[in-house]
Formats: C-alpha cells, sequence, structure tokens
C-alpha cells in the first residue's frame, strides 16, 4: 500500500472523538495562523513530528502526517508544500534521469517554501490513538499558533511496529558510523530462493526511515543534506565509493519471515541489524516466496477486460509456430516481452521503427502475424512467460527510450536484458498510472 493510499486509510480515523468540537478547534487554529502570516489563504510545510520522537514509530508518524494534512485540505483554504514528501519525488526523478543539476537542492527549498510550518508537539500515545498539538511557526520565525490537542487513531500492528523500529535503528546506526554520510543508494531486497511481493514492502519500509533522516532538525539546520537514490541496474553488486543499501527477506518452512538489512560502503559494512524474525502477515505484501515466473504472474496488475493474453495451446508441441492472440481495449499501446525462469528477458513489442503496429485494434491481435513478423518454430522445449503491459497514452520518455534501446528491429535482435534490469524495468513500469499487464506461459513440450 502506498503511503498517500495509507493516508486516505486514517484519514477517515482522524478526530474520531469529539469530532465536530476537534474540528471546529483545528478551524480556530487555522485562523491564529492566518492572523500570524497576514492573510486568509495558506501555504503551510507539514513537517510533521521530531524524528527522534519515541511514541510512533516511523510508518504511523508518516501516517498520522498524511492524515492532517488531508484534513487541512478539507478546510478549502490551504495549500500544502511538499515538505514531507520531496524525497520520494526526488527519488523517481532520479531513477527516470529527470533530474537536472541543481534542481535537487530548488526543489527541497521550494518544498519547505510556505507561509508557516507545522510540527506536532507534545506526542503522547493511549492504545490506538495518538495525541498531540500543532504548532505553526511562520516564514519570518516572528510569530506561532499553537492549537489545542488534537486526536488521530493509529495503526498498531505489530509487524508494521517491529519492522519500522528495526530500520530506524539500522538508519540511525549508520548515521553514527558515517556522520559525514551525504548520499545513499537503495538496492532492492533480495530474496533467499526466490522472489516475493514483501522485497518492495521492505524496500518502502526502508525509504520511509531514510526520508525521515533527511528531514531531521540536526540535518536542516547545519545543512547537511542527506540524498536518497534508487540504486541503477548492476550497481548494486559493484564496490563503489558511496553508501550502499543490502537487503535480505526470507521465509522458512514453518511460515516464519526473516528480514535481514545492512549498508556498505566499498567493500566496508556499517551498521548491520543482523537476522531478525519479522510478522508480514499485516504488512501489505504477500510474504509468498515463489521462482521468477511465478512471482511475475502473481503480482501482475491484470484485468482480462482491458488486456487478455490466449496462448493457441498450452503446452505447444515442439516444432509447432508460435500464435498468441492478444485481446483488449482498442488503441491500447502494447509493450510485450518473454521472460526467462533465469530472470533475463527480451522485448518483442514494439518493433522499433515500427512502433505504430504495437496498438491494439477492435478484434484484437495475433502474435506474431499481425505484427508484421516472421513465424516463430517453437524447436526446443521450454517454459518462458510471455508479458504484456497496456497504456491509454505513450510511456514516460525516458521508461519508453529504455524499452525502445533493448527492442528489436528490421536489422536487428532484440538485446537480452539481465536480471538486474528486468527488474528495475518492471518495477518502473508498474509505477506508470492506469497501466495494466496480462501474462501468460509459453510451455513446450
Amino acid at each position: 500500500m502506498s503511503g498517500l493510499s495509507r493516508g486516505l486509510l486514517v484519514a477517515g480515523l482522524l478526530l474520531a472523538a469529539g469530532g465536530a468540537a476537534r474540528a471546529d478547534a483545528l478551524s480556530g487554529w487555522l485562523d491564529g495562523v492566518a492572523a500570524c502570516a497576514g492573510k486568509r489563504d495558506l501555504s503551510l510545510a507539514v513537517v510533521g513530528f521530531d524524528p527522534g520522537q519515541q511514541v510512533l514509530s516511523r510508518i504511523q508518524a508518516d501516517e498520522v502526517r498524511l492524515a492532517i494534512e488531508s484534513r487541512l485540505q478539507s478546510e478549502g483554504r490551504v495549500r500544502l508544500a511538499a515538505s514531507g514528501d520531496v524525497v520520494r519525488i526526488k527519488t523517481l526523478r532520479d531513477s527516470l534521469n529527470l533530474q537536472k543539476p541543481g534542481e535537487a537542492e530548488a526543489q527541497i527549498r521550494r518544498a519547505f517554501d510556505g507561509d508557516a510550518s507545522v510540527f506536532f508537539t507534545e506526542p503522547a500515545r493511549q492504545e490506538d490513538r495518538a495525541n498531540f498539538r500543532l504548532q505553526a511557526i511562520t516564514k519570518t520565525g516572528d510569530c506561532k499558533a499553537t492549537s489545542e490537542p488534537v486526536e488521530v487513531a493509529i495503526r498498531t500492528t505489530p509487524g508494521v511496529v517491529d519492522i519500522d523500529q528495526v530500520m530506524s535503528k539500522a538508519v540511525e546506526n549508520l548515521v553514527r558510523a558515517a556522520p559525514e554520510l551525504r548520499r545513499v543508494d537503495i538496492c532492492p531486497f533480495v530474496v533467499a530462493n526466490g522472489y516475493s511481493a514483501c522485497s518492495a514492502a521492505l524496500g518502502e519500509r526502508l525509504l520511509l526511515a531514510l526520508d525521515a533522516e533527511s528531514r531531521s532538525d540536526d540535518r536542516v539546520l547545519h545543512a547537511r543534506p542527506l540524498e536518497i537514490r534508487k540504486a541503477a541496474p548492476g550497481q548494486c553488486a559493484a564496490a563503489g565509493a558511496e553508501v550502499t543499501t543490502r537487503g535480505r527477506f526470507a521465509r522458512d518452512r514453518e511460515g516464519q519471515s526473516w528480514m535481514e538489512l545492512e549498508f556498505r560502503r566499498g567493500n566496508t559494512v556499517l551498521a548491520p541489524t543482523g537476522r531478525n524474525p519479522i510478522p508480514v502477515e499485516r504488512l501489505g505484501c504477500d510474504p509468498a516466496v515463489r521462482p521468477f515466473l511465478d512471482h511475475v504472474a502473481a503480482t501482475a496488475g491484470s484485468d482480462r477486460a482491458r488486456l487478455a493474453l490466449l496462448p493457441a495451446a498450452s503446452p505447444f508441441a515442439r516444432g509447432r509456430r508460435l500464435d498468441i492472440r492478444i485481446e483488449g481495449k482498442a488503441g491500447t499501446r502494447l509493450a510485450c516481452w518473454v521472460l526467462a525462469p533465469d530472470g533475463t528477458a527480451s522485448v518483442v513489442l514494439p518493433v522499433r521503427g515500427e512502433e505504430n503496429r504495437g496498438v491494439l485494434r477492435a478484434g484484437g491481435l495475433a502474435y506474431p502475424y499481425d505484427f508484421g513478423l516472421n513465424d516463430i518454430v517453437l524447436d526446443a522445449a521450454f517454459e518462458n512467460l510471455f508479458a504484456c503491459f497496456g497504456t491509454d497514452a505513450e510511456l514516460p520518455a525516458a521508461l519508453r527510450e529504455r524499452w525502445l534501446k533493448a527492442a528489436p528491429s528490421a536489422a536487428e535482435d532484440a538485446a537480452t536484458l539481465q536480471p538486474s534490469e528486468v527488474l528495475d524495468l518492471l518495477e518502473l513500469l508498474r509505477a506508470v498510472p492506469g497501466l495494466v499487464e496480462a501474462t501468460t506461459p509459453i510451455v513446450v513440450r
């Protein structure tokens, strides 16, 4: 579940007790902020809790911040600066090579630029509820407005709390071991003996912990920014000068899940957590460990009404020609590849230079015949996965360029994408809004 989704989930629980009275108190507090700023409509940078507070876990604190932001927006007079989320935006832009030199620093400055900064003070907790005050300080620092106590319902799932505590402690130990730290490159969590959806979920938890450190008072006041990047494909296997993460997830035969995290600079290990048992059943991911092809199929965002793949046979007999029917919404732009059990892949659609052929039409298309391609004779036994992504519009430019670079053309075969590149592309493609997936095994006997 994304941070935004979590925020919307808990926003509905905001001010659960004495709702009307507390809502009026929050509106009254906004009037006080407006008086401080000298204007009715406000731009607020909601910073949230002090990163060093011990009342809530990092993920709970982030969810509370998102809930408060939602409540403030419902007033109809508040525009929110991206103070709490600019690191996530920067990480995504870096992964798509959209960041220009100097733009990151300017982006961070703008993210904290508002009429006032809002801090959460005096935090306390009673079972599944957090209590605190909102304290707004104007940009010039000459006026502040403090709210009456605010109450927000919080999630208390042990798995979420435990995992966040492990992540937070690891980041704390990293900063202690490397006080000059300026940049961390995040590598995907690897899974022992296969692949699991919990790898991405744990990566999100780690990003939140590093995000909180990057926004700590100490770093802001002493101008010691922390840059968080997604490691480029292949970088995680190298021993470079930057600090990179090394995370592992495992699940044993008894159903117990385990997590291990460390940071590395070159061949030096920093802040290892050791092997920790973690309950992940409520983490929002399926902890099952699967072979690569099963993992891709199980985690695909499928909708057969929008996109479906129908092989002419299953299995295909050796010597038969490949024939896969692609059906779905007319006008869907296709990006298809064939994945192998070892994690490699080859792009098959669209063909570079003939991208106009890679658009689904009414009645569907047959691969390879309707794409102007030669017959493909299945002359050896194998098991692969044919997978397609469908979008209504073009892919983002940088992502589309990467995809076409690996695609076949009239004169060249498709490049073989290595596992790290495949996983990176899979993550980026699945983050494209409105994208739909379809998969089907290609089994030859």
